[in-house]
């Protein structure tokens, strides 16, 4: 990678960052504060892990499980979006680091006496998906659902088992390395994953699934897979593919790849 490449990359990541805190928290000087922390702690590392900081914010943030999905979802969402589109880091927040330097003291950060504010009403891209009744039954095969899931799912799939085809063993070893989820739903849920894995991943063998949610967990389950198997920044950018591939369908009208983010 030239140095322009990786400038460009850095200054990629500050962006999906910024706008991810900043759909997330009310307060500027918590965005502010959590986003220093990234400079400070992360940004010299080679590979953005979302996951991984995402578990920093939510354990400091005092996140439940439905407020870390968020906030890992709009990471997700700001790794699929062209540069451009992303917004801009406020002039004096940016903390430029070399090589083994000590980085710039923080200028501020979050509140230690109490959990931050998180903003409770974010609009989402996309199509939500459906509440009623008719959603507590199983997605069906031709479900715009499973059509976009299934072309989402694809070439994550296709790169973990090229992977794994070269390495016996190594999928059910990374699939058991999974994280086995926090509830009895999560922990199920996992255990429905577990065995679509056996299958090597055909859709056709995909569980019955009744909730975007549930699909969503999938995709996840896949991309922790692709950045365990083939390193983050490569599942990462399969990941974007997957979702702006998705996005072409017709069926993307109805349900879009961002939920599965």
């Amino acid at each position: 990678m030239s140095g322009a490449d990786g400038k460009l990359g850095l200054n990629y990541r500050r962006r999906v960052i910024y706008r991810a805190l900043q759909e997330t928290f009310r307060d500027p000087q918590v965005v502010r504060g959590y986003f220093e922390r990234w400079q400070r702690d992360h940004s010299h590392e080679a590979h953005f892990v979302v996951t991984r900081f995402a578990a920093v914010i939510a354990k400091e943030a005092a996140f439940d499980a439905q407020q870390k999905s968020e906030f890992q979802r709009r990471l997700f969402q700001g790794l699929t979006q062209p540069y451009e589109t992303l917004p801009r880091v406020p002039d004096g927040w940016i903390v430029e680091t070399r090589g083994s330097a000590e980085p710039a003291p923080v200028a501020s950060s979050p509140p230690s006496n109490a959990p931050p504010q998180v903003a409770t009403a974010v609009s989402s891209p996309g199509v939500a998906p459906a509440t009623n009744a008719a959603a507590e039954a199983a997605f069906g095969a031709t479900s715009p659902e499973r059509i976009v899931f299934s072309a989402f799912a694809q070439p994550l799939c296709a790169a973990i088992l090229a992977k794994a085809d070269r390495h016996p063993g190594v999928l059910r070893q990374a699939v058991g390395d999974l994280p086995g989820g926090d509830t009895d739903q999560e922990r199920a849920l996992m255990e429905r994953f577990r065995l679509w894995a056996e299958t090597r991943f055909r859709i056709d063998a995909l569980p019955p699934l009744r909730h975007a949610e549930d699909l969503r967990a999938f995709a996840h389950g896949l991309y922790l897979l692709a950045a365990d198997l083939i390193g983050p920044v490569q599942a990462d950018r399969l990941l974007a593919d997957a979702a702006a591939n998705a996005a072409r369908l017709p069926e993307a009208a109805l349900f879009s790849p961002q939920w599965l983010l």
